[in-house]
């Protein structure tokens, strides 16, 4: 399953704010299982607006989420603004535009959908969320662009990891600002064997994110 590639809004508002410096701050990136932090999607209507089922979702009008997995209405995968219907559905909008996003076709089965904007800090991802940490090395920043060295989680245990989550490491877990969900590279997802995992990143013109 793939998500697309997103910023949280925390994340984004700390860059904003002078909150996250990628140069001298400490940056992390994170193997996890996408299961213990998700949401599950039981319906896409293929409808202007798609409405998402998903029970207990917990969110707020105006957050932004990453849904994917979702088979059948395919326009319901990617990064949206939502607006809450109630507490178990919300209907989706372009997350630039705010345009209401139209069904592409009938919902089928499957979807995820993790939550961007309430997800703030490293607290906020559970324990059983977490695979894998190392601290990025060789950072670069140029023109809005991040990049940092290749890394390698050391003998690495547990559940499947669907995805990477990049935060900034301030030793607190309530002050660990998430900045990145990663959850479309090469070789994710991974099931750990007790051996050793590489992330290669892109090389392409965005490198690992562009602000």
């Amino acid at each position: 399953m793939a998500f697309t590639n997103s910023l949280f809004d925390g994340g984004r508002a700390a860059f904003m704010t002078g909150g996250i410096n990628m140069s001298s701050d400490t940056i992390k990136a994170m193997l996890v299982d996408v299961d213990d932090i998700c949401k599950t999607v039981t319906n896409a209507t293929n409808a202007t607006p798609i409405v998402i089922t998903a029970t207990s979702h917990g969110l707020t009008t105006g957050d932004a989420v990453v849904i994917g997995g979702v088979t059948g209405n395919t326009a319901a995968n990617g990064r949206f603004r939502v607006t809450v219907t109630d507490a178990n559905t919300f209907s989706l909008q372009g997350f630039a535009t705010g345009a209401n996003v139209a069904g592409n076709g009938a919902y089928v089965s499957g979807g995820q959908m993790i939550d961007l904007s309430n997800n703030v800090t490293l607290a906020d991802i559970t324990a059983g969320a977490r695979i894998a940490t190392s601290t990025l090395g060789s950072k670069t920043t140029t023109f809005g662009v991040f990049d940092a060295a290749d890394v390698t989680f050391t003998s690495v245990t547990g559940d499947t990891s669907e995805a990477l989550i990049i935060y900034k490491d301030t030793g607190t877990e309530n002050t660990s600002k998430l900045i990145l969900f990663v959850g479309t590279a090469t070789g994710l997802p991974v099931t750990p064997s007790g051996g050793d995992v590489d992330v290669v990143w892109s090389s392409g013109q965005d490198r690992i994110f562009r602000l």
